[in-house]
């Protein structure tokens, strides 16, 4: 908002992306919500016609694989506005002088200039890349299964499936699939240094050069709460990353006795809401109203709403307990009691 009002209507020229990206507030407030049609709206009050927006992640991502190079597509477009005040020529010598992924980035800058002059066209590649073929239930299913491969072993991904295959309502399955592999797929130690090596892994492939990350984490046995009880997180250098294959390497001791971080309070309530879950489902009416149907529903997606981290998940899975005792009593159904409460 700050940036808008520095704009001024007939003289200040602007290419947006349109791609919305969460921010870190999402970790803090589950329900927080990206301002992106007000934002709109002020852009085209103040802008005017001298406004262009585009998704440019999508066509990054549609056109080159990878959305990395929508900052250059939208400078690409900017200068076919007439926005930029340099050469065609001085530009691409730069970037080639710059030596990071040169040709990608050359294409990249011309995308974007042909972006500016076919904009129906480029509203038809996003729209097919925000859009893809529909997934029928059974392929949301093996994706899943497919990451709980990845998350744990075949095990769990069995054990996923076979829950599901369980249920014969087309409905309900498909709300169980949701829920029952949020509380499958909670993300543990084991699964943040798993996805860091994947991510450092990509970027070493993307990127030239010395690449150097560095990360801010919250180990449990290192980290201190802050002033509003959550734990502040430590910056820790490249050197970090060495540990990761070794801590993802350790997921096959997740919930076992040997799991060095299962005996926190947040991991036994993630497990506790697991067998509560599968409790839940399975003490479900044969026959059922279609208020009771409804009720058996948002059982089946409440684990949905049990968002965040640490302090803020166990907020979440407070509330939601409470809500699963409401549903439970609409249902007539046996309660179970989450152990973590």
């Amino acid at each position: 908002s700050k940036t808008i009002g520095l704009r001024k209507t007939g003289r200040t020229k602007a290419v947006v992306n349109d791609y919305e990206m969460m921010t870190g507030d999402f970790t803090r407030k589950p329900d927080f919500q990206l301002p992106g049609h007000e934002m709109h709206v002020a852009l085209e009050a103040r802008l005017q016609d001298a406004l262009t927006r585009f998704d440019a992640s999508a066509l990054a991502k549609r056109l080159l694989g990878d959305s990395i190079f929508a900052n250059m597509i939208v400078f690409g477009a900017s200068f076919q506005k007439g926005a930029v005040p340099i050469s065609h020529q001085a530009i691409i010598q730069a970037i080639t002088l710059n030596g990071t992924a040169a040709a990608e980035n050359i294409r990249a800058f011309e995308i974007g200039r042909w972006a500016y002059l076919h904009p129906d066209e480029v509203t038809q590649i996003c729209a097919d890349q925000q859009n893809p073929a529909q997934e029928t239930l059974a392929d949301k299913i093996e994706r899943r299964a497919a990451h709980l491969t990845a998350y744990q072993d075949e095990n769990l991904a069995a054990r996923y499936r076979a829950f599901i295959a369980g249920i014969q309502d087309p409905e309900l399955q498909e709300a169980v699939a949701e829920g029952y592999y949020k509380l499958l797929s909670y993300k543990d130690e084991y699964e943040v240094a798993r996805l860091l090596q994947e991510s450092h892994d990509k970027a070493s492939e993307a990127l030239d050069g010395d690449l150097r990350l560095s990360y801010h984490l919250a180990p449990p046995l290192l980290s201190r709460a802050g002033p509003d009880g959550r734990p502040r997180k430590i910056t820790f250098g490249p050197w970090i990353a060495r540990l990761f294959p070794l801590l993802a390497a350790m997921k096959r001791l997740r919930g076992t006795l040997f799991d060095p971080f299962g005996y926190t309070a947040e991991r036994k309530m993630e497990r506790a809401l697991i067998v509560a879950y599968e409790d839940d489902i399975r003490s479900l009416p044969e026959t059922m109203d279609a208020e009771q149907r409804e009720a058996a529903l948002a059982l089946a997606r409440l684990p949905l709403d049990i968002k965040g981290f640490g302090p803020v998940k166990a907020e979440n899975a407070s509330k939601a307990a409470k809500r699963r005792a409401e549903l439970l009593a609409m249902l007539d159904a046996p309660r179970s009691q989450i152990a973590a409460q």
